[in-house]
């Protein structure tokens, strides 16, 4: 059965109904008003191919974020387990290439940042 939205003409409020095409409009459940019309829906549609996109560019940010913070061994564990769920060849191409890569040595190195005192007076 499909959903069809109606707005009551009476109190002005919309709301949502299960119902067959052939069945006549219900009243209003918030005044009971039989004075009803129906609204257009509006519905949201995704294609499988702009969600396969949208879901590598998450995985691929997450493992650049990653790879921005110098944690290179989680970057690797990440996109081994996207491969499994995810398969795209982006996704393949990068996990390959950092299972190759080493990190530098001497790890990462964190920069201080310069702290400012200022002399106390008197």
């Amino acid at each position: 059965m499909p959903l069809y939205e109606f707005e009551c003409e009476a109190c002005g409020k919309s709301f949502e109904i299960l119902m067959k095409r052939e069945e006549e409009f219900p009243p209003c459940p918030f005044c009971g008003s039989n004075e009803v019309i129906k609204i257009p829906s509006i519905f949201g549609f995704k294609d499988k191919a702009s969600y396969r996109e949208e879901r590598e560019r998450a995985i691929l940010k997450r493992a650049r974020d990653y790879l921005i913070d110098g944690k290179l061994k989680d970057a690797k564990k990440f996109l081994e387990r996207a491969k499994e769920f995810h398969p795209t060849d982006r996704i393949k191409r990068l996990s390959e290439t950092l299972s190759e890569a080493k990190p530098p040595k001497g790890g990462f190195l964190i920069k201080r940042e310069a702290t400012i005192l200022k002399k106390k007076e008197g």
